[in-house]
């Protein structure tokens, strides 16, 4: 378990906001599959939100079924973000979190993002006057935590003091992606780093991020940073299931096999199923034509099968070809687990 301020958490491994990924369907397909102890929306731009916007409306959009639920903001201090935050408070959201992290040009640029690594102590008093607006406005109900970085680059090394500062701010954790922004994505993730962030603050939890690939990989950033609790990002979008075998190897020190590749196309067909019910079709079809090359990344020799999907032009065609696919894999005699029960019937751990 881990807990956020007032909100107790199932798992303590969490879906990361990943920008043009994590909408309602695939939010809710994590889900089903198991071991997501929370889920976050997209990145939320609080002018858009605020105003209604038919592309944030969309982002963050929720459901009865998808909670606990993280709804995450970006911004500066001279954006709207107590307002937005209150917004977010009343249309679903058991936590709000802080992007301080984002190095994508549309975000920093705007002020917001990592540019908010590069002064510690106006962030501080930014993040205070959202835990302020967010505690009176829910009478303490909905924590604020902030997702940042190790700094903007290797001379500007923050995330220790800003950690500390943000905890005094009352932010109830903070997620730390071990990179610094002029890094992106590259270079391997810095578990000293992380560590470092543990040990500065006194009793709020510290989430690691990045280079999460594998379930043993959960168990070694706990292991080596003292961290409470792991954000897995990309990796989700190829192993929507990895949720669920890293949470197993936590809980028992058993990691589950890898699902078969019939058990693979059945959550692919899952997917396509939640697209369907919380958007139109064309949506889903295009869904699905991009993320079916992530979901091939682990699935071997099947370029026929991206290809047809790739190229689907309705959520009919898409479905014929994941169950011609699926019952070649039925004559190949694919072993089958409690995998495909819980991805075919919409269930879950």
């Amino acid at each position: 378990m881990l807990r956020i301020g007032p909100v107790k958490l199932g798992s303590p491994i969490l879906l990361a906001p990943i920008a043009g990924h994590t909408d309602l369907a695939f939010r809710l397909l994590c889900r089903e599959l198991g071991g997501v102890g929370l889920a976050s929306t997209d990145l939320l731009n609080c002018h858009s939100l605020l105003r209604g916007a038919p592309a944030a409306m969309a982002l963050a959009k929720t459901g009865p079924d998808d909670q606990p639920l993280c709804m995450q903001l970006y911004g500066n201090d001279s954006d709207p973000l107590p307002d937005a935050a209150r917004w977010a408070t009343d249309h679903g959201a058991a936590i709000v979190d802080i992007n301080m992290g984002c190095p994508v040009d549309k975000v920093a640029k705007k002020n917001g993002g990592s540019l908010l690594l590069c002064d510690p102590h106006r962030t501080a008093g930014l993040a205070e006057r959202i835990v302020h607006a967010v505690h009176r406005h829910t009478g303490g109900r909905v924590p604020v935590t902030a997702k940042i970085r190790l700094g903007w680059d290797d001379s500007c090394i923050v995330a220790p003091r800003l950690a500390r500062l943000l905890e005094a701010a009352g932010i109830a954790a903070i997620t730390v992606h071990g990179r610094t922004t002029e890094q992106y994505f590259k270079g391997a993730v810095r578990l000293d780093g992380i560590a470092q962030v543990v040990a500065a603050v006194d009793s709020i939890p510290v989430i690691g991020n990045g280079d999460i690939r594998e379930p043993e990989d959960v168990i070694a950033m706990m292991d080596r940073t003292g961290c409470a609790g792991v954000m897995i990002a990309r990796s989700a979008l190829r192993t929507p299931w990895i949720f669920a075998r890293a949470f197993e190897l936590l809980r028992t020190g058993c990691c589950p096999p890898e699902p078969s590749l019939a058990e693979k196309l059945r959550i692919i067909l899952r997917h396509l199923e939640l697209m369907l019910e919380c958007e139109d079709e064309l949506t889903a079809v295009r869904t699905l034509n991009q993320r079916i090359s992530w979901y091939g990344k682990t699935m071997g020799h099947i370029k026929p099968l991206k290809e047809a999907i790739r190229l689907a032009k309705s959520a009919e065609r898409i479905e014929g070809v994941l169950h011609e696919w699926l019952d070649r894999a039925r004559s190949m005699d694919y072993l089958e687990s409690p995998w495909a029960s819980a991805s075919a019937t919409g269930g879950g751990t």
